[in-house]
């Protein structure tokens, strides 16, 4: 036995696991891990599967056993998990996932479960803010934070920042979920909004709803060939700023018209496109007026949508020394509009 204890402490530096976490998987103190290793105490025999499989070795290394490696009995808990999906069966889940955990200790997947188990549990079988619930809440926590902490696996690692996001809030630690919401790559925003309350989570719905429709215009006005997408995009700012105070996408909007004026110059409609024009300008007027307001300070939006932010001219990247007006003029001269030039219509445009 003295062998295996040496075999347990080379596993275990090899996954960088400290004896109190080794021994925290196990269910047993870290002074019997430390015996164990000194060969001063053995394992029990019931310890042996389940720390061959933390270790992730086949038992044959420790004790002669059967391979771990397309273990059929972690299948069969697998599928009798997901029958509990289809099925509904909270409870029953719960148990599976303990039993999983219990026979595959250290295992990230079978950690999910019993994390996931736990969460259910507490939302469909315990009284809404009991002790019971709150139990459930912390263990389920704990879980997650073991596998953030434990798991190279980045999609795993992921979803265990969900499920702390989640469930931190409810046992009162609202702060340390917005930390584990900003350590997401990608989800961040949608995360923070499990976190957040009251105005604090208003003005954040707000930037995230302002922040996907400025990322949606620029989707479908990309390439600006296609005047439905074009137009499509028009919509989306006129729905959402639906009070006619665009504020900053007076821009958008000026630009807007240009790329539908260009489509309907292609498509031969002389006339829609020197009116689209006329409306270019005008959009690029309302700009060059509200960024003059909003330098001296925040203009706020008045769209029920949008109506906790603002319109600041400090938050601007400025690419260029123009105006707004100044880069219509030059948009005219764009060799696209060269059908319209001999146009007086279109020629008095550069005059406005």
């Amino acid at each position: 036995m003295n062998d295996i204890g040496k075999k347990i402490k080379e596993l275990r530096k090899k996954k960088d696991m400290t004896q109190e976490r080794l021994a925290e998987y196990l269910n047993v103190s870290f002074q019997a891990v430390s015996k164990w290793e000194t060969g001063a105490a053995s394992p029990d025999l019931s310890m042996i599967v389940p720390l061959a499989r933390l270790l992730g070795v086949s038992t044959d290394e420790l004790f002669g056993l059967f391979n771990a490696e397309d273990d059929p009995r972690l299948e069969e808990l697998e599928a009798a998990l997901d029958e509990t999906h289809k099925t509904g069966d909270t409870a029953k889940r719960y148990e599976i996932a303990k039993i999983a955990v219990a026979e595959y200790p250290g295992n990230f997947d079978c950690l999910m479960w019993l994390a996931l188990a736990e969460e259910s549990y507490a939302i469909h079988n315990c009284e809404h803010y009991s002790e019971e619930q709150q139990e459930h809440f912390k263990i389920s926590v704990k879980l997650y934070e073991t596998i953030f902490e434990d798991c190279d696996d980045s999609d795993t690692k992921n979803c265990a920042i969900h499920g702390l996001v989640r469930n931190l809030p409810n046992i009162g630690r609202k702060a340390d979920a917005i930390f584990y919401a900003k350590q997401h790559p990608y989800n961040e925003d949608e995360l923070l909004m499990w976190c957040l309350s009251g105005e604090e989570l208003s003005v954040h719905r707000q930037k995230m709803i302002e922040r996907k429709m400025s990322n949606l215009v620029g989707d479908l006005e990309w390439g600006k060939y296609d005047l439905h997408s074009i137009r499509a995009a028009e919509t989306v700012i006129k729905t959402i700023i639906d009070d006619g105070n665009y504020l900053f996408y007076n821009d958008a909007l000026m630009h807007n018209y240009i790329w539908q004026a260009m489509c309907l110059t292609r498509e031969g409609k002389f006339d829609k496109a020197v009116e689209t024009l006329k409306l270019s300008h005008q959009y690029a007027v309302a700009y060059e007026h509200d960024l003059e307001k909003a330098r001296v300070k925040p203009v706020p939006y008045t769209c029920t949508i949008l109506n906790k932010l603002t319109f600041d001219a400090k938050t601007l990247w400025v690419s260029g020394t123009s105006t707004l007006t100044e880069d219509f003029r030059e948009y005219l001269d764009k060799n696209f509009f060269d059908p319209l030039r001999d146009r007086k219509d279109f020629q008095s445009l550069y005059e406005l």
